[in-house]
């Protein structure tokens, strides 16, 4: 009678801990789901008075509130273009403040040499605050998706770190996409890049090409490799880039090197052998800068 009551005892506990783990995969898989963000409806009722399509960030930090976001419209922009202002509010204090317009058609005419890239948001200009060589926080950040003017305030230049401002940026999209994050490693590498440009093969048998960067980013910002074939990679920079001078290149989870260009016609090459299969992103110091390597088998 005991032997079968301790067996009774050990067959719940064996199932109340099946129920937890798949209780556990069920809420991760539901969360992961895509879903409307709070904010979407309103967003939507507000850019029915405007010449474009409003976007919002897909990934918000916890302590950034989308529920009680103000949204304004009939702002005049730089050059007296309509703008919408998106304020969220932090939980711990302090504000994230997105404005959106499309800039005039002379304004458009003047930077038709930045790349589309696809829908890619590309740097046009911020203003940071750099406590060391590779500590940088920014106050005001503003970039182009397609032909979308986007502008980034924070109240506290220390309320978000950089590579979690760069994903908010990254993940720009429309208000009508049922896509939220909560978490970075939710965010794949390669969201709002292109497709993954294939690097072919050379006759020595060595995956050759050119990375450049500049002012609107890299160039190719998402490619493939082989893996275990040679590769050489031959980084060149045009134009003004600031920190985009230097790269941080990782090529596994254990594997990195830094390239610098000492002046803007100077080329840095790196020779490697990818034996790592995955995504691997790189970047200039500051994040301003990011790209994707593909590893394939």
């Amino acid at each position: 009678m005991k032997l079968r009551w301790k067996s009774c005892i050990i067959g719940g506990f064996v199932l109340l801990a099946g129920l937890l783990v798949s209780g556990g995969i069920w809420l991760k898989s539901s969360l992961n789901q895509p879903r409307e963000s709070p904010e979407a409806e309103r967003v939507l009722a507000a850019q029915a008075g405007l010449p474009f399509q409003v976007l919002i960030p897909a990934y918000l930090p916890r302590g950034l509130d989308r529920e009680h976001v103000q949204i304004e419209t009939g702002l005049p922009g730089p050059s007296g273009e309509a703008m919408i202002q998106l304020t969220y509010p932090a939980r711990q204090g302090g504000t994230l403040v997105l404005s959106e317009w499309l800039p005039s058609t002379q304004d458009l005419i003047q930077s038709s040499c930045e790349a589309a890239g696809y829908g890619q948001p590309h740097v046009a200009g911020c203003r940071c605050l750099c406590s060391s060589h590779t500590q940088c926080d920014l106050s005001n950040f503003q970039v182009a998706v397609d032909n979308l003017r986007v502008q980034v305030q924070l109240s506290d230049p220390y309320l978000i770190g950089m590579q979690e401002l760069q994903l908010i940026l990254n993940t720009l999209g429309p208000a009508a996409n049922q896509q939220m994050f909560s978490s970075p490693e939710d965010v794949p590498l390669s969201y709002s890049l292109p497709p993954a440009v294939e690097i072919p093969v050379n006759e020595n048998g060595v995956q050759e090409f050119t990375l450049v960067v500049t002012p609107q980013g890299y160039s190719p910002v998402h490619f493939s490799l082989q893996k275990g074939v040679p590769a050489r990679l031959t980084f060149r920079q045009l134009g003004q880039v600031g920190c985009g001078n230097e790269l941080i290149f990782p090529w596994g989870s254990r594997q990195s090197a830094e390239l610098i260009l000492a002046a803007p016609a100077d080329a840095q090459i790196l020779e490697f052998t990818p034996v790592e299969s995955g995504e691997f992103g790189f970047h200039c110091p500051h994040f301003i800068y990011q790209g994707v390597m593909v590893v394939q088998e």
